[in-house]
């Protein structure tokens, strides 16, 4: 066993392996009865020495959902309203001042947790010298529910993502660390976080690098569109909108049960993420783009998307299996209205992409993810240096390609946990990729600049466009697919 001291109290962790262990430590105050909707509290301190040998609680989450099951275990049964915490793995509790790895899981912002095993940050730690933290925070209505009433505050999730970089700042010498070199990383709602608290006034200050896998997009909600959200949610929970005391008060099942069925018919007007950050004006006072050009956090940035990101949603439309050429180009002008369709389909057929639906896949990919992170690297660039990557290993199952959150387990090397090892294809030989990736995260939490043995990875800008591809061969590609980026940009 071993101890360390924190602002709240002693906690008790344990030892295996060359990494101390500490987990379910709380960083803000359980957020429940008065504190549902509102912004998260400091944790109550505790005497004597706090067991922290057993994760926390996940917070709330619906299970059986359409996003269940589409990549090895992102659900957690063990959910309460005590989920506030943080996870905590160190080589050692001493005065080294490592550098800081903060993790925040993704999950369409409705679901996961740290204690799922692929987040297990352990190997990381050990490989690197870094000390590895991951944060829980309050999810789907419960963190993102937009609610006009003073005793509320919108983007409560955002919140507790901050409290539990300001736990960091505050406690992490003692597990170790440098509170003066964080790095906070995070995958699909969790790198979409990470970009938030790029433009978040509250988390200023509290990180020092960031890292944003595959979360670019333009999907954050507008004050309106959020309230359509609540509205539709109240209403299937059987209370007015603005009877935040009836919210308060439903049991966490029936709102969990309310959310699913607002979910299902939002999905066509809002999307597949309706609980997700709201442009509010006050938590998050911008967009990441506008975030991005005016500079507000200029830290240096990792950024980047896997090659087939929307591949692994394509079951959810069986009809793009058989587009034609006229109905390609009717989906890219809806989705599009302004591109000209004519050269986009030229480009990518420049490219080596021709039959209409494998374009159509490209098109989604690349609309939802890639050019939006195109564009934010480029804003970014001007304040603070940026390096961009391109994720290539594949799934195994060759119809999904490299697609999203294929990359889940590779800055941790946990290809071996939870089913990763049939969901990865050849997951021994990608063993010596994700100790690349790891290795170049590690450096970059150390000093600011990715770096790996046999790794020259330049910043990127809009001159060279230079891009890592991480696959079975890792080398950098300049302005990779040019004539589409071109075509989609003109």
């Amino acid at each position: 066993m071993v101890t360390a001291v924190t602002t709240s109290g002693v906690v008790r962790g344990f030892e295996r392996d060359r990494c101390a262990t500490f987990l379910g430590i709380p960083h803000s105050a359980p957020p429940s009865g008065e504190r549902r909707f509102a912004p998260p509290a400091p944790p109550e301190p505790w005497r004597g020495e706090r067991d922290a040998s057993r994760h926390g609680p996940a917070a709330w989450q619906s299970t059986g959902g359409p996003l269940d099951g589409l990549v090895p275990g992102m659900g957690s049964a063990d959910q309460g309203d005590d989920c506030l915490s943080v996870d905590v793995w160190t080589p050692a509790v001493d005065d080294a001042r490592r550098p800081v790895l903060v993790w925040i899981h993704g999950g369409a912002y409705s679901m996961g947790a740290n204690s799922l095993p692929v987040y297990d940050g352990a190997r990381l730690a050990r490989a690197t010298g870094s000390v590895v933290v991951g944060i829980n925070y309050r999810l789907g209505a419960l963190g993102f529910l937009l609610l006009d009433d003073p005793s509320t505050t919108p983007n409560a999730g955002l919140l507790d993502q901050v409290a539990g970089l300001r736990w960091v700042r505050d406690n992490i010498a003692a597990f170790g660390g440098d509170p003066g070199r964080v790095t906070v990383f995070g995958e699909s709602a969790g790198a979409g976080s990470v970009l938030c608290l790029l433009a978040m006034p509250a988390a200023r200050g509290l990180f020092h690098r960031a890292i944003a896998m595959s979360g670019a997009t333009d999907l954050t909600l507008d004050r309106p569109r959020a309230a359509e959200v609540a509205a539709c949610l109240a209403r299937h929970a059987g209370v007015e909108p603005d009877a935040v005391d009836a919210l308060r008060a439903l049991e966490p099942a029936r709102l969990l049960e309310a959310q699913a069925a607002a979910a299902g018919e939002l999905f066509a007007t809002v999307g597949t993420m309706p609980f997700h950050p709201c442009v509010d004006g006050e938590v998050l006072p911008t967009d990441w783009f506008g975030a991005a050009e005016a500079g507000t956090t200029p830290v240096p940035l990792i950024i980047g998307t896997t090659r087939d990101e929307m591949a692994l949603f394509a079951h959810f439309d069986p009809s793009a299996a058989h587009l034609d050429d006229a109905a390609l180009r009717q989906r890219v002008t809806a989705l599009h209205p302004a591109v000209d369709v004519d050269a986009l389909v030229a480009a990518y057929a420049a490219t080596g992409t021709s039959a209409p639906p494998e374009v159509w896949a490209r098109v989604q990919t690349d609309h939802a993810l890639w050019l939006p992170a195109l564009r934010l690297a480029e804003a970014h660039a001007t304040h603070a240096p940026v390096w961009m990557y391109r994720f290539d290993w594949p799934a195994a199952d060759p119809r999904i390609g490299a697609c999203h959150a294929i990359d889940v387990p590779f800055p941790f090397t946990n290809l071996d946990v939870d089913g990763w090892d049939a969901f990865v294809a050849d997951p021994r030989e990608a063993e010596s990729l994700a100790a690349v990736e790891q290795q170049l995260w590690a450096a970059f939490a150390r000093d600011g600049r990715p770096s790996a043995p046999g790794v020259e990875w330049p910043p990127y800008d809009t001159g060279r466009r230079a891009t890592l591809v991480l696959g079975r061969e890792v080398h950098v590609e300049d302005d990779p697919a040019a004539p589409v980026r071109a075509a989609w940009t003109a």
